[in-house]
């Protein structure tokens, strides 16, 4: 069960790896979740400031930039 303050989208995002480029299928995969989910987490995590991206479609790759679940100042989801 996860702690009172993270959901599934922060916990999610955690399981990426830090600083490092990987792809949005290896995202996925190293989540287990298929890749519209993944791609649902990474607009998240985008919005959140916590991932980058670089490239598109299927060449689209993500990086965690921030060691820690965060949300935008005012967000309460």
């Amino acid at each position: 069960m996860l702690p009172p303050t993270r959901n599934a989208t922060d916990h999610t995002l955690m399981l990426l790896p830090y600083e490092q480029w990987i792809s949005i299928q290896a995202a996925a995969r190293r989540a287990m979740i298929d890749k519209g989910a993944a791609i649902s987490v990474v607009r998240a995590g985008r919005r959140r400031g916590v991932l980058c991206t670089r490239g598109k479609g299927a060449a689209q790759q993500v990086m965690r930039i921030y060691p820690g679940p965060r949300r935008p100042m005012g967000s309460q989801k």
